[in-house]
């Protein structure tokens, strides 16, 4: 949007105002009254990860609108999806979301690229994964495991023959 501040009305009266300074009151020009704003947050990156992309980077994602606003307010946005499509296969269906190219620095071919989530019409969340995942993040040694077993020394090619390809195969019918 580009605004350097958005007013909140659900502020007011609030904890907020005590602990953040850098909330301040602006007088309301319709109606006189004070009204708490926030300023704008300015994410440098936005990395996403999107069902598919047309050669000339427009996005077809998933997800909340937020997921669009964030791709906005970013300085640079970072798309990863299953796949780039020829512009005719290019149609954003009920539920997806279509986000320019003129808003996309860079995109990523990544397929399964959302593994162990859920990349609607491609596979379901992993929740066997997610399991694994949780369970090795309850104490740092148990997350280092997890980050060397799946992250660190696994190429991209052997993460999705071994973990996410095994698994989205499975859940295909």
């Amino acid at each position: 949007m580009g605004l350097p501040f958005m007013p909140v009305h659900g502020l007011h009266g609030t904890d907020y105002e005590k602990i953040r300074r850098d909330f301040v009151k602006v007088r309301d020009p319709y109606s006189g009254k004070e009204i708490p704003v926030v300023p704008a947050i300015r994410p440098d990156y936005c990395l996403i990860h999107g069902a598919k992309a047309d050669r000339q980077g427009n996005l077809v994602i998933f997800g909340t609108e937020a997921h669009r606003v964030a791709a906005l307010a970013s300085d640079v946005v970072i798309a990863t999806v299953e796949e780039v499509v020829d512009d005719e296969d290019f149609v954003a269906k009920r539920g997806q979301t279509f986000l320019s190219a003129l808003h996309v620095d860079y995109v990523v071919p990544s397929p399964q690229g959302a593994h162990p989530g859920l990349c609607p019409g491609y596979y379901p969340v992993d929740e066997e994964h997610i399991k694994i995942y949780v369970n090795q993040s309850k104490t740092p040694d148990n997350f280092m495991d997890y980050i060397n077993k799946f992250v660190t020394s696994l190429s991209e090619e052997e993460y999705r023959e071994n973990v996410s390809g095994r698994f989205v195969e499975s859940a295909l019918p």
